[in-house]
């Protein structure tokens, strides 16, 4: 349903994070079974279809209906091509500029969303009730639980065995051991599982601070660009569709402006630490 990912008002195609969880092997990278072969009897989602002449709202999130409808039949499937089906079989085969101007503005729209909305795994950063736009504490002190557990030294929340929850030990190995020290958690997963300072570096050579003002900046601009891509294929779209997309991405440009400047203010203001680049952050 998106309703944690932009709720059919963002671009955000899910195909390579449900492939990603799919592919997954929880006895390790190269060994035993997939998420997806395991799950072979069936997967079940919340449809994001409704009453609306476009069915999912937002016209270019019925490729996340078509997709999940895909996977379900073939977890292993490249979500790359079943990007390319959807495209010709909404849109048509004829038009090459089309088919690469809406491969660009679908491929890559999720790693866009999560750019400008929560770092590093943390998530949850949204509005209470109706989870749309960010709250960056909105559920921080609620019964639900702690989501970035930030304070003036560091950000995250530790769920190792040694000296946190121990939820990383939930895993098999050797994933739990993969999860459980901030040297070998995957970036993208490190403040889900670990307590780290500001200042800890990520593989990129960047801090965790450096980190979230850079990729809230680089989101932004990245559904600039989107825009202006789908602007371009005016004409080459039926009217009513081109506008309706259109008029989502002013407001997606809208929130991911108020995303950005939400959390890199918060978290410039916890930490005290200027972004290297000297950009305005509030």
């Amino acid at each position: 349903t998106q309703e944690y990912t932009g709720q059919q008002r963002h671009v955000c195609w899910l195909g390579p994070m449900w492939s990603e969880v799919l592919r997954f092997r929880p006895g390790g990278p190269e060994e035993g079974t997939s998420v997806g072969e395991l799950a072979r009897g069936g997967l079940v989602a919340v449809s994001n279809v409704g009453d609306d002449p476009f069915w999912t709202g937002h016209p270019l999130a019925q490729a996340n209906l078509y997709t999940f409808g895909r996977l379900a039949w073939q977890p292993d499937a490249d979500p790359g091509r079943i990007l390319d089906e959807w495209i010709g079989l909404t849109l048509g085969t004829g038009d090459a500029r089309l088919h690469a101007g809406l491969r660009a503005v679908l491929d890559g729209s999720w790693r866009t969303y999560e750019k400008y909305t929560a770092p590093l795994g943390v998530g949850w950063m949204v509005q209470p009730g109706h989870h749309y736009g960010p709250s960056v504490d909105g559920y921080e002190y609620s019964p639900w639980g702690t989501y970035h557990f930030a304070d003036r030294d560091g950000i995250g929340v530790d769920r190792g065995v040694a000296t946190g929850t121990g939820y990383a030990g939930q895993y098999p190995k050797p994933w739990a051991e993969v999860y459980e020290s901030p040297t070998s958690c995957p970036d993208e997963l490190l403040l889900f599982f670990h307590h780290v300072s500001y200042g800890h570096m990520l593989r990129s050579g960047k801090t965790v601070i450096q980190h979230i003002y850079d990729t809230h900046f680089e989101g932004v601009e990245e559904v600039e660009a989107a825009r202006r891509e789908w602007q371009g294929l005016a004409g080459l779209v039926d009217p009513a569709r081109h506008a309706r997309v259109a008029e989502r991405y002013e407001e997606q440009l809208r929130s991911a402006r108020e995303w950005r400047d939400q959390i890199n203010s918060y978290f410039f203001r916890k930490s005290g630490v200027p972004d290297a680049h000297g950009r305005r952050i509030y």
